[in-house]
C-alpha cells in the first residue's frame, strides 16, 4: 500500500495507524513506491497528486481522502479522518468480508470489544514484469515514465559515461584528483527519490522547456554533478545521507563555463522558516514549498535567466 500526496505528518499518522492494526489481518504495510503497491490511499484535496494518479495505468485499486472524489468515482472518505473506517473502506476494495471470516471462526468463541474481528489474509496474486519494470531495472536510479500515460520518456544515463567514470576514478586513485571532462547533458538535474513527488517536479519544469536528468539516489546525484555540468538543480526531500543540504553544497561547487555556479532550487512539503535558513547556508538560490504555484516558480526561474519574462509583445495603443 501507497500513501500519495499527503504531508509528512499525515502520512507518519497513518503508517502508526497501520501499524498498530497489523494484529489483525490482512496486514496493511506502507511502502514508498507506488508502481507495484496494491493499493493507493489519495488525498484527494491535492489536485496534482490526484491528476497524476488518475493518468496513471497503476494495478492498484484507489482509496480518496479529502473532501471530493473529483469526478473519478473513486471510493472516498470523506474529511474528518476515521482511521476504523479507512481500514474497513481497505477491506472493501479488496474483498475481505467480516461475515465470511467470523463464520469460520468457532461460534463458543466471542470477540473482545477490543479486537479486531477475524478476516482472511489478503494474499497477493503474481504478475509478470511490464517492459516498463523491464527498464526501470536495467536502469537502476533513473526513472522512466513510459508506464505513465500523456507523459514523456525520462532521459536515462547512457552506460558508457558512466564506464568512463569507473576507469578514470581506477587511474587516478593514489594521484591529484584531476578536472572530469564535461559531457554533453541535460540542463536541470531532479534529485528526488519520491515516484509521485518526482514526476509532479518533472512534469512541471519540463514544460518550460528544461531537458531533465532524474535522480532518485542521493549518491548518484552526486556522482552525476562530478561528471557533468547543470544550469540548475532541483532538490527534493531526501532520506538518509547524504541529504538535500549536501547535495546543494556539492551542486554549489561546481562551475560553469561561465565561472558561475549552478541554480540551486529546493523543496520541502512546507518551507519552515529554520528549514529555510538551512537551506540558504548551505547555499540555495531559492527554498520553496511543493504547493508553490506556477507564477511565483515562473518568477524564481526568470530571476535566474533560466526563462524569459518578456513573454509578451508590447500592446500597441495607436489608433
Amino acid at each position: 500500500m501507497a500513501l500519495v500526496g499527503f504531508t509528512d505528518s499525515e502520512s507518519t499518522t497513518f503508517e502508526s495507524f497501520f501499524r498498530l492494526a497489523a494484529r489483525r489481518p490482512p496486514e496493511y504495510r506502507v511502502q514508498a513506491d507506488v508502481a507495484d503497491a496494491q493499493l493507493l490511499i489519495v488525498n484527494a484535496d491535492n489536485m496534482q497528486a490526484l491528476h497524476l494518479v488518475r493518468q496513471a495505468r497503476l494495478p492498484g485499486q484507489v482509496l480518496l481522502v479529502g473532501h471530493s472524489d473529483g469526478g473519478t468515482g473513486w471510493p472516498l472518505q470523506r474529511k474528518p479522518v476515521k482511521l476504523v473506517s479507512v481500514l474497513g473502506l481497505l477491506d472493501a476494495l479488496v474483498g475481505v468480508r467480516i461475515g465470511d471470516a467470523a463464520a469460520r471462526a468457532p461460534a463458543a468463541r466471542r470477540l473482545d470489544a477490543t479486537e479486531f474481528p477475524p478476516t482472511r489474509v489478503m494474499v497477493r496474486r503474481p504478475a509478470a514484469p511490464t517492459a516498463a519494470e523491464s527498464a526501470r531495472a536495467a536502469r537502476p536510479g533513473v526513472m522512466g515514465l513510459s508506464d505513465f500515460g500523456g507523459l514523456e520518456e525520462l532521459p536515462g544515463a547512457s552506460s558508457a559515461p558512466r564506464a568512463a567514470t569507473a576507469r578514470a576514478s581506477k587511474s587516478t586513485r593514489g594521484k591529484t584528483p584531476a578536472a572530469l571532462p564535461e559531457l554533453p547533458r541535460n540542463d536541470l538535474l531532479l534529485v528526488a527519490e519520491s515516484l509521485v513527488e518526482g514526476r509532479i517536479l518533472h512534469k512541471r519544469f519540463k514544460k518550460y522547456g528544461l531537458t531533465i536528468d532524474w535522480s532518485r539516489e542521493a549518491p548518484q546525484a552526486l556522482a552525476l554533478l562530478q561528471a557533468n555540468t547543470y544550469r540548475v538543480v532541483v532538490i527534493d526531500r531526501l532520506n538518509g545521507q547524504p541529504d538535500a543540504y549536501q547535495i546543494c553544497r556539492g551542486a554549489k561547487q561546481r562551475k560553469l563555463a561561465d565561472g558561475q555556479s549552478p541554480v540551486v532550487i529546493m523543496f520541502a512539503p512546507t518551507a519552515g522558516s529554520m528549514d529555510r535558513i538551512k537551506a540558504g547556508l548551505a547555499g540555495s538560490d531559492a527554498y520553496l514549498p511543493r504547493a508553490v504555484n506556477e507564477a511565483d516558480l515562473y518568477k524564481v526561474l526568470a530571476r535566474h535567466r533560466l526563462v524569459s519574462m518578456k513573454d509578451f509583445q508590447p500592446t500597441n495603443i495607436g489608433f
